[in-house]
């Protein structure tokens, strides 16, 4: 008898017992990390990396709003092991400390979300579209700007509109550049260091870069391609590098593990924001297709997806999830909680994509067998061997 078979046995008898009593307990947890549990976990996670040759990976869990088991693998760079100061790229998850502070900064007064981001921010290729009036920061937030993900992918490498603002569910990395730059030019301050004031310092995190900084590079996982080698600090294989200073909204902040997840735990407590705020961001306002659960029909199957502000929410029959995804040629990452036990994941892969989306279905078996997560990465897995 395998051992998540004798824990949904007891958990069958945890629940009958409770009904009998008249309490009826909420199914959608992260299972209990025990210290054989824990011990069976560190040697299972060193197997999946060693197996699909992840070359830097961390992972925490959650339970009930705060870490109860955390741990590294892999190397940060040649001969150095991955430790507590490790610095990850956690790609769009980036998104998560930008909606933070945009919705704190809302709390104090400096921001509205329904206003229009046009007095104070026009990309030069929206000048002659009137729509750009319509703009608003709850649509970058909720990924409802009409934008595609990225310029580069349209004809003439422009920003435009496919969209009309507001009607429809597009995710879109330039929305939040937008939205970035709004801030920016309406508060004059670099976004970052609101960011650092706001979200960063309050949640006790140091370690914590969302531009490029040549000081940071030491501490920075190391991102190796599928051949093994290593095209530099923020660039990519095809030999495009990042410049010194840039910032982006959308992607490639560098975070500890320890830092991501004092940021997730003050995010599930709602630290710094109005009740209401709290309540506005963790409903889902743009709504994407459903997921199909058919592949792993025993993994608790979402009943709608989309994004509330600025965080994908998943919405079960009794719980939801809220969380954020990221994705890139060497990251594949992922931090999430349920919204009514506080108990989550945060696991960081630095590892070429397709090696870290199967590395992730693992995981995520291990840690977390239930979850509505696994719907989503099985189907990557299935089109990346494809």
């Amino acid at each position: 008898m395998t051992n998540h078979l004798i824990r949904s046995i007891a958990a069958a008898h945890l629940m009958l017992f409770l009904t009998a009593c008249g309490v009826m307990p909420h199914p959608e947890a992260v299972p209990s990390i025990s210290s054989d549990r824990a011990t069976e976990l560190d040697s299972a996670l060193a197997d999946v990396v060693a197996r699909h040759k992840i070359n830097t990976a961390a992972v925490a869990v959650i339970e009930n709003g705060a870490v109860v088991w955390s741990n590294h693998y892999g190397l940060q760079s040649p001969d150095v092991p991955a430790s507590a100061q490790t610095l990850y790229d956690v790609g769009s998850i980036t998104k998560t400390v930008v909606a933070e502070t945009v919705l704190r900064l809302v709390a104090d007064g400096k921001l509205s979300l329904d206003e229009s981001m046009s007095a104070y921010w026009l990309d030069p290729d929206l000048e002659d579209d009137l729509r750009h009036q319509l703009l608003t920061p709850r649509m970058a937030l909720s990924h409802t700007t009409g934008f595609m993900n990225w310029r580069f992918f349209a004809e003439g490498r422009k920003l435009a509109f496919i969209n009309e603002p507001g009607t429809r569910f597009g995710y879109s990395g330039e929305g939040f550049e937008y939205l970035a730059r709004f801030v920016e030019a309406k508060l004059d301050q670099p976004f970052e260091q609101l960011a650092r004031r706001y979200v960063f310092e309050p949640s006790g995190v140091s370690s914590a870069a969302m531009s490029v900084d040549p000081d940071n590079f030491p501490s920075i996982a190391q991102a190796l391609d599928s051949e093994g080698q290593f095209p530099g600090y923020y660039c990519r294989p095809e030999g495009w590098c990042r410049e010194t200073g840039d910032f982006s909204a959308a992607g490639s902040m560098v975070i500890t593990l320890e830092g991501l997840t004092r940021f997730v735990i003050r995010t599930m407590r709602g630290d710094g924001l109005t009740p209401e705020l709290m309540a506005e961001r963790n409903t889902l306002h743009a709504e994407q297709e459903a997921i199909d659960c058919s592949q792993v029909p025993e993994v608790l199957c979402p009943v709608r997806v989309g994004y509330g502000l600025g965080w994908n929410i998943v919405e079960l029959e009794n719980d939801k999830i809220i969380g954020h995804r990221g994705s890139d040629w060497s990251v594949v990452s992922l931090a999430y909680y349920y919204e009514t036990s506080r108990d989550g994941l945060v696991v960081l892969f630095n590892a070429p994509n397709r090696a870290g989306i199967a590395a992730m279905v693992d995981t995520l078996q291990l840690l977390d067998p239930d979850s509505p997560e696994l719907h989503g990465y099985i189907a990557r897995r299935a089109r990346a061997e494809n």
